[in-house]
C-alpha cells in the first residue's frame, strides 16, 4: 500500500486517535492545532495509543502553522463544529488536485460549513 500524506486538523481526543492510528499505519501524518502545549508535547513525545491491538507510542510531525505542512493527499477536520470556520480557513493550503477531506465532527451543519471554503466534490462526511 503506497504511504499517504495526511493532515489532522484539530488534535483533541478524536484527532488525537485518529492522527496516531493513521501514523501507525505507515503514512506521513501532520498534526495542526492551535495548542501550542499540546504540539510540543506531541512532537517531543508522540501519541501513545493504548488498546486491544497492543500499547505504543507514534511519532508523528505536529505544528501549529499548516503552510508548514504541505499539500495531502487527505485532510482529517476533527476540530469541535464551533470551531470549523476557522479550520476551514487552513484547509484550502493544504489541498492538491486528487487532495480529499474527511470532516469527524458531531452535530449538524459542520459539513456545509466546510463545503463553503473548498468543493463539495472533495468532501467526505464521518
Amino acid at each position: 500500500m503506497e504511504k499517504m500524506k495526511i493532515a489532522v486538523v484539530g488534535t483533541g481526543a478524536m484527532g488525537s486517535v485518529y492522527a496516531a492510528l493513521l501514523g501507525d499505519a505507515g503514512n506521513e501524518v501532520w498534526a495542526i492545532d492551535v495548542w501550542q502545549e499540546h504540539i510540543d508535547a506531541i512532537t517531543k513525545n508522540g501519541l501513545r495509543l493504548e488498546g486491544a491491538s497492543g500499547d505504543r507510542t507514534v511519532m508523528i510531525k505536529a505544528t501549529t502553522d499548516h503552510n508548514e505542512v504541505g499539500t495531502c493527499d487527505l485532510v482529517v477536520v476533527a476540530t469541535k463544529a464551533g470551531q470549523i470556520e476557522s479550520a476551514a480557513t487552513s484547509v484550502p493550503a493544504l489541498l492538491h488536485d486528487d487532495s480529499v477531506v474527511l470532516t469527524i465532527q458531531n452535530g449538524l451543519g459542520s459539513a456545509e460549513r466546510l463545503a463553503a471554503s473548498i468543493s463539495a466534490e472533495r468532501l467526505l462526511i464521518g
